[in-house]
């Protein structure tokens, strides 16, 4: 593992840090194309960095208030850290965003949802790269499976094999991506694309939890299974609806 890229007393350059920042330069230009396609006047530069802003903080937020040992919401240094954060937290907090974005600036609010899902799901891939690369807490339970990894060097440190939880991340990711990048070929109901990127976000990371290294917190789940859930439920309810719709529809008279 290369939890740093560089260090030196002066200076040092985290991996994670450096996938981090890659993973919002590569999304924010996804995200910006599928703005300018929709509508070339929209304020991108001052929404995307408030996306930035408000999606660091909820990431930090978030974390600290499913994580309540590893740091405290009142504490300045737990605030400030460069490490912790949720992936969970920084979605909610762009959804925050985009939401006031969207009445301010008189904008469709599904046209910005629907057109965040490609971008937030590569962004999230490469940044759980970063999470791999630096050998992170983001590992899971001991395994004795062919492709389990030790990090005997990262910044959580384990000798004994476990599974490589960011890894399968990254893969089910690339996957949600592809999908996501098919059905845009096909017509889509306003919010389908964003649900479907939630439904299939919570159905993978609420599965790969069950092999993740991250304590129980609510009703024998982890924090991020429990909001994993809560993803799927919501995209389940958009779907049902929408079935339900689609249904009434083809009613005769």
């Amino acid at each position: 593992m290369f939890p740093y890229l560089y260090q030196s007393t002066a200076l040092t350059i985290g991996t994670y840090g450096v996938m981090l920042a890659l993973a919002y330069l590569v999304g924010r230009h996804i995200y910006i194309a599928e703005l300018n396609r929709i509508d070339k006047n929209i304020n991108v530069e001052i929404f995307i960095l408030s996306l930035l802003i408000v999606g660091v903080i909820g990431a930090k937020l978030m974390f600290l208030f499913k994580n309540p040992d590893k740091g405290s919401l009142t504490q300045l240094s737990s605030l400030t850290s460069a490490t912790g954060f949720s992936s969970q937290g920084a979605i909610l907090g762009a959804i925050i965003v985009t939401v006031i974005f969207s009445k301010i600036n008189q904008i469709k609010l599904n046209l910005l949802l629907d057109s965040a899902a490609p971008a937030a799901i590569v962004a999230y891939a490469i940044a759980r790269v970063g999470c791999f690369l630096s050998g992170d807490d983001c590992h899971g339970i001991e395994s004795d499976l062919p492709w389990a990894m030790t990090f005997p060097n990262g910044l959580s440190k384990t000798e004994v094999p476990v599974h490589p939880v960011p890894l399968y991340e990254v893969i089910y990711s690339i996957f949600i991506w592809l999908y996501l990048l098919h059905s845009k070929k096909k017509p889509l109901r306003p919010y389908q694309l964003f649900f479907t990127f939630i439904f299939l976000w919570g159905v993978c990371r609420f599965l790969v939890e069950f092999v993740a290294a991250n304590p129980i917190k609510i009703i024998g789940m982890s924090g991020s299974q429990f909001g994993a859930l809560l993803m799927f439920i919501s995209g389940s309810i958009y779907f049902f609806r929408l079935y339900l719709n689609q249904a009434t529809k083809k009613k005769p008279g």
